[in-house]
């Protein structure tokens, strides 16, 4: 059976190979919305067909913001300016994800990302419009798929190891093809296009392009300022090019002279009044070395120099040189032996299978593995644990000649799983933005001071001088709405 699949996958491989070396000939299309004729192996259709699947994905494994109503203004203003594009009939999707990261996303076919961390940095609905502009035209310019094709003329060796063991995959919780696309990064030429392309989009639907200038430079102090979070910063997939607010400006000159709608700053600090800011702890935090759920109510301990990446379905804990990896998921059976025997079923997977036992009072099943994958052989450990209702899957592993120096480790990470009881863990709460109106008119820091008065300020005023595009000392005038974090 594992020679006939082997073949199976060799034959799959070449003709992919063979498609895409073909394609090339006739790779070369013209793109109705720049008029130039770039290499591209993907239809429309299959860039819509990989968007509705990276989508899924995404939405899963990062999770969207809980907040039906800031959902909808985001779509109905995305969905409005994508209609209005070159690309009209592109099934326009506009999701706001819950990360704090400052960064917004466009996938192949329409579909588009916004983080709440980008929200918190927007000071009116124009400057989300521009953002949204800006990503639609990676989208209609077709910049993802472009790049896309010639990584697959350039990389066929990552395109085989992928064909060749998808079952590998499943091992343990890793990022599958549509997150692997959040990390794609633009090249300067692509976001001067997208620059031009948005200041159009904006313009058409009545909103003032300079506002994509104000957002521009307030995402590259971001960048400066650096910052965390599930996915990349906005500077890592959307590199800054050279004059770039000048350039704007030019093409805002090239439309001529045009009235504008007011720029609905009141009316969009209403609507992220009270958004979650920040890292939200309800969703998992680390302290002095332990990994913490509130709402799951577990605890886990990982080395402490180790790096915790913790998405919605995983918790991943990387070693220092990264050849070593702990990685804690919920499985999808409902007891410890089918959940284990979905790991050693597995064709590349060997191992005599799990040992019943209690970790720290719950039921568990404990096993070794190793498997073989393109770049050798990784040998680990893996715990199933049965806690209210769910079964945890917990893998640790590195490659086989470095196991034996992260054994111990990990193990002891694997059985320090626990359920959590303290209650100071358990009742976190996430920090909030509160926009107030200023009753007289002062400088921002005098602000900062007053509204913090007897009590400890969760952020520096330079964090909230950068979410409200000022400076500490700048000059706020009396009535105006001015973002604080509670």
């Amino acid at each position: 059976m594992k020679q006939r699949t082997a073949r199976k996958g060799f034959r799959v491989a070449l003709a992919i190979v063979v498609a895409i070396l073909f394609s090339g000939l006739a790779g070369c299309m013209t793109n109705p919305t720049t008029g130039e004729r770039r290499f591209n192996l993907m239809s429309m259709n299959q860039e819509i067909q990989m968007g509705q699947e990276a989508d899924g994905q995404i939405s899963e494994t990062m999770g969207l913001y809980p907040d039906e109503a800031l959902q909808s203004y985001v779509s109905d203003i995305g969905v409005a300016m994508g209609s209005g594009s070159e690309w009209p009939d592109l099934p326009w999707t506009f999701r706001v994800i819950d990360d704090e990261t400052v960064n917004a996303f466009a996938l192949p076919g329409g579909y588009i990302y916004v983080t709440r961390g980008i929200l918190a940095h927007f000071n009116s609905e124009a400057q989300l419009a521009g953002v949204l502009g800006h990503e639609i035209g990676h989208v209609t310019a077709r910049h993802a798929s472009t790049r896309i094709s010639k990584m697959q003329m350039t990389q066929l060796g990552v395109g085989l190891a992928m064909v060749l063991e998808p079952e590998l995959q499943k091992v343990a919780p890793l990022a599958g093809a549509g997150m692997q696309l959040l990390f794609l990064s633009f090249s300067r030429a692509d976001e001067n296009e997208s620059d031009e392309l948005g200041v159009r989009y904006m313009a058409d639907m009545g909103y003032n392009p300079e506002a994509l200038i104000d957002v521009m430079e307030t995402l590259l102090r971001v960048s400066k300022a650096g910052g965390g979070g599930r996915l990349p910063e906005w500077q890592a997939t959307h590199p800054h090019p050279e004059n770039r607010q000048e350039n704007i400006r030019g093409h805002i000159r090239d439309l001529g002279p045009r009235q504008y709608k007011p720029d609905g700053r009141d009316d969009y600090l209403r609507r992220i009044d009270g958004m979650v800011y920040g890292a939200d702890p309800r969703q998992g935090y680390s302290r002095d070395g332990v990994f913490y759920h509130p709402v799951l109510r577990f605890s886990l301990h990982f080395p402490t120099d180790w790096t915790v990446i913790n998405q919605k379905q995983a918790v991943i804990a990387v070693s220092g040189k990264r050849d070593a990896s702990v990685q804690l998921s919920i499985s999808s059976e409902s007891s410890i032996d089918a959940a284990a025997g979905n790991l050693y079923s597995m064709q590349q997977v060997s191992g005599a299978g799990v040992t019943r036992t209690r970790i720290n009072g719950l039921p568990a099943g404990i096993g070794s593995f190793s498997a073989q994958t393109q770049q050798g052989q990784i040998d680990g450990s893996v715990a199933f644990i049965e806690y209210d209702k769910r079964i945890y899957q917990l893998i640790g592993y590195s490659g086989a000649n470095n196991w034996a120096g992260h054994r111990e480790t990990v193990n002891a990470s694997l059985r320090s799983f626990a359920a959590l009881t303290d209650r100071r863990a358990i009742d976190v709460v996430p920090m909030r933005l509160d926009v107030i109106r200023v009753e007289r008119s002062a400088s921002l820091r005098q602000i900062y001071q007053t509204y913090y008065r007897g009590s400890t300020a969760p952020v520096a005023v330079e964090q909230i001088a950068l979410i409200n595009q000022l400076e500490p000392e700048s000059r706020v005038s009396a009535g105006t709405r001015v973002k604080m974090v509670r």
